[in-house]
């Protein structure tokens, strides 16, 4: 019996990490929001955009270091900041502030097919669909370019 125990506990702590990722997409909103590229390359992870976000700004109440934000639709479809506080709270979304500018690490990288990246880097204009789980999870979807 302990012979079984370990590559079971194993598979199912496997299953429920595949599981997690896909939960947000099953339970959570989907937005989308407005990104600018830079750096489409790395030699060892292959072709990946980097990504900012110019909606994602903070009111000048917010201190730097570690935010907590969640997102609403805004009025043009793309998503903007909801909520924004320096404390956590159930269903926030970790960033980071500095500047004026707001990340979050699972929206910094986007891994796209060999040979895409510097299409998309010279678009300059594109677009993020993301999922955002209730509990603060975030599954990026798609990166497409965005038609202004």
């Amino acid at each position: 019996m302990k012979n079984w125990l370990l590559p079971i506990a194993m598979t199912v702590f496997i299953a429920l990490l595949v599981t997690s990722f896909y939960a947000a997409s099953w339970f959570g909103d989907r937005y989308t929001l407005r990104a600018e590229p830079f750096d489409p390359f790395d030699p060892f992870y292959g072709e990946y955009v980097m990504l900012q976000y110019p909606d994602l700004e903070a009111p000048s109440t917010v201190e730097d270091g570690d935010v907590y934000f969640t997102l609403k639709e805004g009025p043009d479809g793309f998503a903007v900041i909801d909520r924004l506080e320096n404390e956590s709270f159930f269903g926030a979304i970790n960033g980071t502030f500095y500047g004026d500018r707001i990340t979050a690490p699972q929206l910094e990288q986007y891994y796209v097919e060999q040979g895409l990246g510097p299409a998309l880097e010279d678009a300059v204009d594109l677009q993020v669909t993301l999922d955002v789980a209730p509990w603060g999870t975030i599954r990026p979807v798609s990166l497409e370019v965005r038609d202004e």
